[in-house]
């Protein structure tokens, strides 16, 4: 049972990535979903009670996805590799995050900086470390932080994703200095 609805979500995920091509989130409906999926309508609403509850999990699905890669390595000696996996499995499922970066019920924007400060506020000396980065005050030294981190990444993702995940973090480490912020955090 559960290996038939595993496939049938994946049905209706691909069914969503073919029709973002064609048009915007807004404009496909449930009947659009089901028939480039192969699936009748029941079967859609025996997992989602509508197109926005289906992005809800497909986005709650993702970043628990992204958030098991957080938890698997040191965050204090192994970021370089955390950032690689991260986009490793961007990269992985790169089609799909490109369709849905386009749907603004999903805001990937502020998706991508919740992510983030969440990850961040893993480092102990966060707050310190990003103020002192900055030499403004924390609140606007975030903001800064969050919505460097959130360009990168939407323009990777919008310029179809042409650098590797190891180009990526080299990029993102570089633009932030995290290796600098990291031996700091090491030496206090």
């Amino acid at each position: 049972m559960q290996k038939r609805q595993t496939e049938t979500k994946g049905y209706i995920k691909t069914a969503l990535i073919i029709l973002l091509k064609e048009k915007r989130f807004e404009d496909i409906s449930i009947s659009d979903i089901t028939r480039r999926a192969g699936i009748n309508r029941g079967t859609f609403y025996l997992h989602y009670k509508d197109k926005y509850d289906m992005m809800g999990q497909f986005k709650e699905e993702m970043l628990a996805d992204l958030y098991t890669i957080l938890n698997k390595g040191n965050i204090e000696t192994d970021i370089n590799t955390i950032l690689i996996n991260t986009f490793s499995y961007v990269k992985d499922n790169f089609e799909y995050i490109e369709a849905i970066s386009t749907i603004s019920f999903i805001n990937f924007s502020k998706t991508i900086k919740n992510f983030v400060l969440d990850f961040l506020l893993e480092f102990p000396k966060a707050k310190t470390t990003v103020a002192n980065h900055y030499g403004v005050p924390y609140e606007y030294a975030i903001q800064v932080y969050l919505a460097s981190i959130e360009s990168l990444i939407s323009y990777w993702v919008a310029t179809g994703g042409k650098e590797s995940p190891a180009e990526m973090a080299d990029i993102i480490s570089k633009v932030l200095k995290i290796d600098e912020s990291i031996s700091q955090n090491s030496k206090e």
